[in-house]
């Protein structure tokens, strides 16, 4: 696997995936990466947020010990990949994806029900909009972490609720993407994947 075979999704959209929550992603038809059905692509994580979900000591040491000897270094927790997925290795990944369906669309042709699949879910608490009454509990996943002064890092957790469904996946995309990007309605990719989970082999 090369660097080219590496797909960035949002820490929030990253654990709804990781979670089986999310199975469809959509991209500009102009992004430089493109993926083709059958292809297997590794999730970016930091190297330390990996190391963090591990579920055992013996599992930590296992993922270090194997990261000092593909990285060819000695304090690998040193690296700016250990909290930057920018800077990963997919062949150090925990999790990939495998594409198994590729359509070219607008963006606002999109589906209801691509929408949920896209990573909207029904959360715990609910929303009424002031205007239309509408009720409703369709929740987007927003995780930001901020290095504090002391080296260490903030995690801030954020339910965005709405009572509409369009207008949450549009709120996502615009926060994800940027303003403007629902109204602009690009061209993209529709991606449809299914996760795979390489624990505990990746460690070796």
């Amino acid at each position: 696997m090369d660097k080219s075979q590496i797909i960035r999704f949002t820490q929030g959209l990253t654990t709804l995936v990781t979670e089986g929550k999310k199975d469809m992603t959509r991209r500009l038809t102009t992004d430089r990466r493109q993926y083709e059905v059958g292809e297997r692509v590794a999730i970016a994580e930091g190297y330390g947020f990996i190391w963090r979900s591990l579920p055992t000591p013996g599992d930590k040491i296992r993922f270090i010990h194997r990261l000092q000897r593909e990285l060819g270094v000695e304090h690998p927790m040193q690296l700016p990949a250990w909290e930057n997925k920018l800077f990963v290795r997919p062949e150090l990944m925990q999790y990939q994806i495998e594409i198994t369906e590729k359509r070219c669309e607008h963006l606002q042709d999109i589906s209801e029900a691509d929408m949920l699949r896209e990573g909207i879910f029904h959360g715990i608490m609910s929303a009424t909009d002031i205007k239309t009454k509408e009720t409703g509990d369709f929740t987007w996943l927003d995780i930001k972490r901020k290095k504090l002064p002391n080296g260490q890092y903030h995690v801030s957790i954020r339910h965005n609720i709405h009572s509409n469904l369009r207008e949450c996946f549009i709120d996502m995309i615009d926060h994800v993407c940027g303003k403007g990007t629902w109204d602009s309605n690009p061209e993209v990719y529709a991606y449809a994947f299914k996760l795979i989970d390489l624990y505990p082999k990746f460690l070796e």
